[in-house]
């Protein structure tokens, strides 16, 4: 009668039958006793049979024990609270140290010599190379770029577009600051009437150079530390291990 009484002892402290409580960021809870637990994810096997696979960002706290709704409300109000001030410390935490990141990249940058290249200058028909202005070095946008118009150079040549009569003044034509920028060498409606009209008679024909500014970064400069996702990812950290703290008597 006694090992009767011993195994039913311990099979009611057992934690393999305990009730566990997991309180969920949504306001909810689910009750049931935790069978695994990953990276990722928490199991459980709940009290109505079933089996649920729980993500732990969705997770706010682990409890070992059943815990009563009035009790719950407070815990979760708790924790909520403990969580709330500790991420705002980790989070400034986080601010200061990318802070500290963009300044040696600004000064990276600034330590860098200036590009002084000779002034772009224009060649056969459709192309032209592109070089710094006196005053900036040019920061070339991809084709994805987000731009929008900034300046606009018609450019007349002779012999059907070999020569250029009249060199872009480049200083007055690019942005004074650092922002990438875009060239493009185009035809409109006016320089094709021209062209047409010029080559016939006299062999003159016209393009337009335009000039857009374009959003965007320039590469390796301050601002392409992505704070917001940075401070994102140290508060899914923050979350993460503090669930991980609470499965730790589960590992034992």
């Amino acid at each position: 009668m006694r090992i009767i009484y011993a195994i039913c002892f311990f099979i009611l402290v057992s934690p393999a039958f305990a009730v566990h409580t997991i309180l969920l960021k949504n306001g909810k809870s689910v009750k049931g006793t935790i069978t695994n637990q990953n990276v990722d994810n928490v199991e459980m096997n709940t009290e109505k049979g079933g089996h649920v696979v729980i993500p732990k960002k969705s997770v706010l706290k682990v409890i070992y024990k059943d815990i009563a709704e009035a009790d719950e409300a407070k815990i979760r109000k708790e924790e909520e609270e403990k969580r709330d001030k500790e991420k705002a410390k980790i989070l400034a935490e986080k601010k200061e140290e990318l802070l500290r990141k963009e300044k040696e990249l600004e000064k990276e940058e600034n330590s860098k010599p200036v590009v002084q290249n000779q002034l772009a200058t224009t060649s056969f028909r459709d192309t032209f190379l592109l070089g710094g202005s006196k005053q900036n070095s040019i920061q070339v946008a991809s084709l994805e770029a987000n731009c929008q118009a900034f300046q606009q150079y018609s450019q007349y040549f002779y012999l059907f577009g070999t020569f250029p009569f009249n060199e872009p003044k480049w200083p007055e034509l690019l942005p004074k600051d650092n922002r990438t920028v875009r060239i493009r060498q185009t035809a409109t409606n006016l320089d094709i009437v021209i062209s047409v009209l010029g080559a016939f008679f006299t062999t003159v024909t016209r393009k337009t150079i335009q000039v857009e500014v374009c959003e965007g970064t320039k590469q390796n400069s301050p601002s392409a530390i992505n704070t917001d996702e940075e401070l994102k990812k140290a508060e899914e950290k923050y979350e993460l291990e503090q669930i991980d703290k609470d499965l730790e008597h589960l590992k034992k």
